[in-house]
Parts: C-alpha cells; sequence; structure tokens
C-alpha cells in the first residue's frame, strides 16, 4: 500500500483527535477531583465540604497531569502539521515522498501513543516509565522536526520574480 499525502492528512487529523480526546478526559477527571477535594469556586454546586488530605492529593495528582499536558501537547501538535504542511510542499520533488510520509506517519503516531501511555503511567504513578515515555515522545517531535528540515532543503527555489 502506498502511503500519500492523503493518509497523513487523516492520520495527523485522527491523531489531534485522540489527543484531545485524552485532554478532555483528563480535564473533565480533574475537574470531578478538585470537586470532591473541596477545591473548585465557591459558587460551584459540586465542592464536598468533607474533603480529605486524600482528595486534595487525588485533585493536585490530576492537575499535574493537565499541566503536563499543557506543556507538550500544543508544540507536539505545531510540530505534527507543521511538519506535515513541509512535507506537502516538498512531496513532488523529493526523490522518495512516500519515505518522507511513512516517517512522518510513524512519528504523529509515534508521539500520539507516547502521549497516550504518559497520562497512563502518570495515573499509575510510576516516575521511571513516566520519564522514558517522556522522553521517546519527545524524541518522536524531535524525529518530525529534522524531516521537517530536510523537506525544507528539498523545497524548490521561489523565482527572484516571485518575491
Amino acid at each position: 500500500m502506498a502511503i500519500g499525502m492523503f493518509e497523513l492528512y487523516k492520520a495527523s487529523s485522527c491523531v489531534t483527535l485522540i489527543l484531545f480526546l485524552k485532554y478532555f478526559i483528563s480535564n473533565m477527571r480533574w475537574g470531578f477531583a478538585k470537586g470532591k477535594a473541596n477545591l473548585r469556586a465557591k459558587e460551584d454546586f459540586n465542592n464536598n465540604a468533607n474533603a480529605t488530605a486524600d482528595d486534595v492529593e487525588r485533585a493536585n495528582h490530576a492537575g499535574r497531569i493537565i499541566q503536563n499536558d499543557l506543556e507538550n501537547l500544543p508544540i507536539g501538535l505545531i510540530v505534527i502539521w507543521a511538519s506535515l504542511l513541509t512535507v506537502n510542499a516538498s512531496y513532488t520533488v523529493l526523490e522518495d515522498g512516500e519515505a518522507a510520509c511513512l516517517t512522518h506517519l510513524v512519528f504523529t503516531c509515534l508521539f500520539c501513543i507516547f502521549r497516550v501511555l504518559h497520562t497512563i503511567i502518570y495515573e499509575l504513578k510510576l516516575g521511571l516509565p513516566r520519564s522514558l515515555v517522556f522522553v521517546l515522545s519527545m524524541c518522536s517531535l524531535f524525529g518530525l522536526m529534522i524531516l521537517m528540515i530536510v523537506c525544507a532543503f528539498y523545497l524548490p527555489e521561489t523565482p527572484s520574480s516571485a518575491r
């Protein structure tokens, strides 16, 4: 099966949706945990006046997961879509456009898998595996950035009349 630009748009769109859903579910979980810990705004209906220290710790833990997503997902999505646009712009002039597409597809899917795993491992409070998965997710972004640079240098020169 040949992998081309249409597959990259589909995959990048699906990865964006998966990462958004992961963020949305984590955010909803954090909201419920904050209510149980009596950490929501006083006017909110789901505060718990009988919150325990464990409830507060669970809410803080859920908040740290959200903070980590806020630090990593935006740049990840920017890199994924910027890489897609660069591969798309250079696809016809690359010696092996399909290899560039496959590279983008693999690194994009790996980033998504590692970020979902990161959240699961974070929830399980496994520090070392969480760090390993974080590093792997960053390596997938580095791979996409390298692909972007390679493809950018294959872009055709702009005629001086168009500058």
